[in-house]
């Protein structure tokens, strides 16, 4: 099995020879033998033809990686795709994809995305190993803290010809078996029991990972959480299942099992026990950005600000652009939607992530989608200040458009701020440089130059 690693939006090279001696160049352009690659093409056509997402651009004898990180397996290869956090490097030494990687880890696992305790994300960065067993290793630690606290329990309607009598009588049935026999009563009833949707499905990812290839502390634990879901059925995984509706009671288990969703989808449809295991474990790097920020944005730096709140996904906040006689149309939902109340006055500031490379050659131009999209936020929210956040890109500066309103009045502002994700996320001192960045667009944004921020408390 070869293994190797590929930055997002780099280049995979068709090679001419088909040896396995065959240089494979770097992270950013990898070259793989000719077998290798028109294996990993015909996958991703198969993949396509499902209607699943295209991760590659074709060309004739290359491909362009697209906005996703994660891990895939073909017989032979697997591949693992490590996010582009700085431009203006090669980022190709081994050390820096070591951190691009733990960098990673953290996105992931602090957006949820990874299925793990916050406890745990800054050992877990500095594991050893590579993508994909750092994942399954962070679902299966969770996923065994959850199932000691106690499985997910519900109740499912049986029936059943019983010598007492339970909950309902089905009278037909109960009729047609039971003429002869008077001790007999046909039955429908609910009963407790553990072999809930949640239940069943964390066996059913924890019997994909077990017939893996893995470290064996992973292995370990993957027949630990066998062992506790000893007593749940062992049912097919069946695609477009319905997912079950998350209460108060089960909300604890809601990351696992979307993570053990993504196992079982990124199952090779053909895969045959005994043959090399086909998978992908892929994530769309635009989803990864703005939950992690999101996420950040709550634990590290609202705190440093009294009288504001911040919203994610504008949850609580969401408006609607048109109304169609009574029903509303077009609901707008911006990634971070941040509110200020003081004395009666407030503002309001909205960003918008986004992880897309502005070009210093194109002099840092925004797309007109975009600029729209900010415009129709400040009219709706009736805000002075949205912004676009990227990824620190080299050479464009932070700018600031002033939006036009009727008879050339001011609308607002529309700004463009960076981040800088080419630091070590997972250190404290790489999560405080990254929060005081974070502060000052904040603070910026709602106007709060003056005020004095409550420091957060360690």
């Amino acid at each position: 099995m070869l293994r190797v690693t590929v930055h997002e939006r780099g280049r995979i090279v068709r090679s001419d020879s088909d040896a396995d001696s065959v240089e494979l160049g770097t992270p950013s352009r990898r070259v793989l033998p000719q077998r290798l690659y028109d294996r990993l093409y015909r996958s991703e056509g198969a993949r396509e033809d499902r209607g699943e997402a295209a991760v590659f651009r074709w060309r004739r004898n290359h491909c362009l990686i697209g906005p996703w990180v994660g891990v895939m397996q073909i017989p032979g290869l697997q591949l693992e795709i490590l996010p582009k956090t700085d431009e203006s490097a090669a980022q190709d030494s081994d050390q820096e994809v070591r951190d691009i990687r733990s960098n990673l880890m953290e996105m992931l696992l602090r957006g949820g995305l990874g299925a793990v305790r916050a406890r745990g994300v800054a050992d877990l960065a500095l594991k050893r190993g590579n993508l994909h067993d750092q994942l399954v290793d962070a679902f299966l630690e969770r996923t065994l803290f959850e199932l000691r606290r106690g499985l997910d329990r519900g109740y499912a309607t049986e029936e059943d010809n019983l010598a007492t009598l339970r909950g309902k009588l089905v009278l037909a049935r109960h009729v047609a078996l039971n003429a002869a026999q008077k001790a007999r009563f046909y039955c429908r009833h609910d009963v407790l029991t553990e072999g809930t949707q949640i239940s069943v499905r964390l066996k059913q990812a924890c019997r994909v990972l077990a017939a893996r290839a893995l470290p064996v502390a992973v292995l370990v634990k993957c027949q630990q959480m066998l062992a506790l879901l000893d007593d749940v059925p062992d049912l097919p995984f069946r695609h477009r299942e319905a997912d079950p509706v998350f209460t108060r009671q089960n909300q604890r288990f809601a990351d696992i099992f979307g993570f053990a969703c993504m196992l079982l989808k990124g199952q090779a449809p053909d895969a045959r026990s005994g043959e090399v295991e086909t998978f992908s474990l892929l994530f769309d790097m635009e989803q990864v950005f703005e939950r992690y920020i999101a996420a950040f944005l709550a634990s590290e730096v609202m705190p440093r600000f009294a009288d504001a709140s911040l919203f994610p996904q504008a949850k609580g906040q969401r408006h609607n652009l048109y109304l169609d006689g009574q029903e509303k149309v077009l609901r707008m939902a911006p990634d971070l939607v941040f509110v200020h109340e003081r004395a009666g006055a407030k503002k309001t500031l909205i960003i918008d992530t986004k992880w897309k490379r502005l070009s210093e050659e194109e002099g840092g131009r925004l797309s007109r989608p975009d600029l729209y999209q900010l415009y129709a936020y400040l009219h709706r929210y009736d805000c002075q200040r949205a912004h676009l956040l990227y990824p620190k890109a080299a050479g464009i500066q932070t700018r600031d458009l002033s939006a036009r309103g009727r008879n050339d009045s001011d609308a607002g502002t529309v700004g463009v701020r960076f981040v800088d994700l080419n630091r070590k996320l997972w250190t404290r001192e790489g999560k405080t440089a990254l929060a005081d960045e974070l502060a000052v667009i904040v603070r910026e944004g709602l106007d709060l130059a003056a005020a004095t921020p409550v420091e957060a408390t360690a």
